[in-house]
């Protein structure tokens, strides 16, 4: 970067972040999210107090096939790295109602209690000390119909989530001593299937479910933040421009500096601005989803290279949304033509499906080639696996070429936008000012 346009950088972001709307807007806003969800938090809490799962359900074995066994009953075999996830969202999610109430019941499982009677059974209920009665009817091997009494309308209810392991308890009472028991575990857990993906060089490994978290998580991230980073930096670069625009300060400015130095000056000063804002932002929101994947050994090379179309698409989209912003003759207007690009970047999450589930597939290819949806398409696809590295370079290569197309054009079209006022000029002009400026 030049010395001129750095100087226009550092006194972008200086005069931005030391404002005090910016001040008030970046901090004041997570307090008043946080209050509001602590609201939202207590009034909650204090509605689901009553339902705080039990982890035990009553049963009334009318029929005499019921096993009632000693230890809790899982609702299904949950694979260990599964589990330690949950568990790690069980430990944040423990106390917000629904979501904790059900992880805790996936996780521990289900004791049964089993009563004598139906009163009893229900005595108990109203003393909190179950969550859920059963009745298993004398006629249930022909009907096959049982009777649930749960306190709860909820449909998180403990007694909707204790559903399934009361299945597994009626399947393994009903096989009992009339099927082995190893035919017994297959029954109910007929397959653990191992899934082997092929390696680039040939060979094939196990993927687990964690293997395709890491693989994922990064990617999809780094996509959420260029949409949400292009929608407020985005504005932060419009509203810089404007307002000097309107003041006609900037044809004192244009005396002294190149319109290709002022243009990357506001883009990387006014940009970084908007960036910090959001990254203060999410660095407040993000604290719970830090701590959950802190375990997940995340590729190095997968960050890195999410990194680079990050910065390479967020330059591309500031340059058009600076450029085309301009071309207004208000504040308003340039909002409204600058943020028009932003809907590129958007398009892909539009193919998701069809990206996710054909990765090296014709239509997301394509989508990698055209420059607006190339950063996202790749960051997707190489989450889903189906990018390979000469196309990752060949990517990046030609979004850095675009780059460099784009502020050159922009940078004619910015110097006589910002000289012009009270007339909107048309695409012809604008063309003609790409090739004579």
């Amino acid at each position: 970067m030049k010395g001129k346009a750095w100087i226009v950088a550092r006194r972008e972001f200086l005069a931005t972040v030391l404002r005090p709307g910016w001040l008030i807007g970046t901090f004041g806003m997570p307090v008043f999210v946080g209050l509001y969800a602590g609201l939202i938090f207590l009034v909650t809490h204090a509605a689901v107090r009553l339902d705080k799962p039990t982890g035990k359900a009553g049963i009334v074995d009318q029929s005499g096939i019921v096993k009632v066994e000693a230890g809790p009953v899982s609702a299904a075999e949950i694979p260990d790295e599964a589990k330690e996830a949950f568990e790690g969202a069980s430990a944040m999610s423990a106390q917000v109602g629904p979501v904790g109430s059900m992880v805790k019941t996936l996780l521990s499982g289900t004791t049964f209690v089993p009563f004598p009677s139906l009163d009893e059974a229900l005595a108990a209920l109203d003393r909190k000390e179950i969550g859920v009665v059963f009745v298993v009817p004398k006629d249930y091997l022909a009907t096959g119909k049982i009777s649930a009494y749960d306190a709860s309308t909820s449909v998180f209810s403990e007694g909707k989530l204790t559903s399934l392991p009361l299945r597994r308890l009626l399947v393994k009472s009903l096989a009992a001593g009339k099927v082995d028991p190893q035919v017994m575990e297959r029954i109910l857990q007929p397959a653990a299937i191992a899934t082997y993906a092929k390696q680039p060089g040939g060979t094939w490994a196990e993927r687990g479910i964690i293997d395709v978290v890491k693989r994922f998580v990064v990617p999809f991230g780094f996509t959420i933040l260029l949409v949400v980073s292009i929608l407020v930096a985005g504005g932060t670069l419009i509203q810089g421009v404007s307002e000097e625009k309107e003041n006609r300060v900037i044809e004192v400015i244009l005396s002294s500096i190149d319109a290709r130095s002022l243009l990357l000056g506001k883009l990387v000063g006014l940009g970084a601005a908007g960036l910090l804002q959001l990254s203060i932002w999410l660095s407040m929101a993000l604290v719970p989803l830090v701590l959950l994947v802190a375990g997940l050994a995340l590729s190095p090379m997968i960050v890195l290279v999410c990194l680079a179309y990050f910065v390479l698409a967020f330059l591309l989209y500031g340059t058009l949304i600076t450029a085309t912003g301009v071309l207004g003759t208000n504040a308003k207007d340039m909002q409204q033509y600058g943020m028009f690009w932003a809907i590129g970047c958007a398009v892909p999450m539009f193919f998701l499906q069809v990206v996710m589930s054909d990765p090296q597939g014709t239509a997301a290819r394509i989508l990698s080639y055209i420059p607006l949806t190339s950063a996202v398409t790749m960051m997707l696809r190489i989450g889903a696996g189906g990018a390979p590295w000469w196309e990752v370079v060949l990517t990046l290569a030609l979004l850095a070429g675009w780059v460099w197309v784009t502020l050159r054009f922009a940078a004619r079209v910015f110097r006589t936008a910002l000289l012009m006022y009270g007339k909107r000029p048309s695409v012809v002009e604008v063309f003609r000012w790409m090739r004579q400026a």
